[in-house]
């Protein structure tokens, strides 16, 4: 089987060389002084890594799962994502149709004075000065 192995330089301050793992193969990893050391190295590594998984009678990730689960993690990101901005839209109309409820109930209030001043004034009956009656339940 053919793993995919990722070869990266290493600091001086880490020893210099070059590092290699396989991503698909958690902890799997050797280094070498030139990239073609490090991924004999690697290679050998990975054999070693397949070995002591069969002895132990732990399951052996096939070549590119650890790609396959990444897209899929990634995947799943951006479906929680999705449904963040759904829930951000719902909860946007919801909060302009509480804007529309308030401004509504701040211009009766606003009406309920006049409307007790006329009331006041004409006697009419009908008029009321408790302006919570203008307030929908």
């Amino acid at each position: 089987m053919e793993y995919p192995v990722i070869i990266v330089p290493l600091s001086e301050e880490d020893g210099g060389g070059f590092l290699g793992y396989a991503p698909d193969l958690i902890g799997c990893m050797s280094d070498g002084e030139t990239p073609e050391e490090a991924i004999a190295n690697t290679q050998d590594a990975i054999a070693e890594w397949i070995d002591a998984s069969r002895v132990r009678k732990i399951a052996i990730p096939t070549p590119h799962s650890a790609a396959a689960r990444e897209r899929a993690e990634k995947e799943k990101l951006v479906q929680s994502l999705k449904d963040v901005m759904g829930d951000v839209d719902h909860i946007e109309n919801r909060l302009r149709v509480l804007e529309s409820a308030v401004k509504e109930i701040e211009e009766k209030i606003e009406h309920a004075d006049a409307w007790s001043r006329f009331a006041s004034l004409t006697g009419m009956p009908g008029a009321s000065t408790d302006s919570r009656k203008l307030l929908p339940c």
